[in-house]
């Protein structure tokens, strides 16, 4: 099995890359469960049907950089609340998603001492995810 280094991964939020990461939080789908089990189920177990589906959120780490275009556009996402077009891409053709998601937060800081001051972002996806 092939392995490709998370070095190099990109993400871009409303067609604008988000500089300075240093992490890419996992897409985690989940969905909801349905009860199926009726009177007459004989197996004396319950049985379920999958129900709703939800593709989750994204967390974002980095460093924060006033200058970023990707970053500016997290936050002015943030304000208004619109769901946009995101895109992770993984480096030497090793693929990748696609999906819509909007800022569902945006953190600034911590200032330590011996630190760079940092932020975060959490992305809330809508719909399905395309993995490429």
């Amino acid at each position: 099995m092939a392995k490709t280094r998370a070095l190099g991964t990109t993400i871009t939020f409303n067609s604008k890359t988000i500089g300075a990461l240093t992490s890419i939080g996992e897409i985690t789908p989940d969905s909801e469960e349905l009860d199926a089990t009726t009177l007459d189920s004989t197996s004396g177990y319950r049985e379920f049907l999958q129900g709703f589906k939800d593709s989750g959120e994204v967390t974002l780490s980095g460093y924060y950089d006033k200058t970023d275009v990707g970053q500016q556009a997290l936050i002015t996402g943030y304000g208004n609340g619109e769901v946009k077009a995101v895109v992770i891409t993984f480096p030497k053709s090793a693929g990748g998603a696609n999906f819509n998601a909007y800022v569902k937060s945006f953190t600034l800081g911590a200032a330590d001492v011996d630190g760079i001051v940092g932020f975060g972002a959490t992305l809330r996806i809508s719909g399905a995810v395309t993995t490429t």
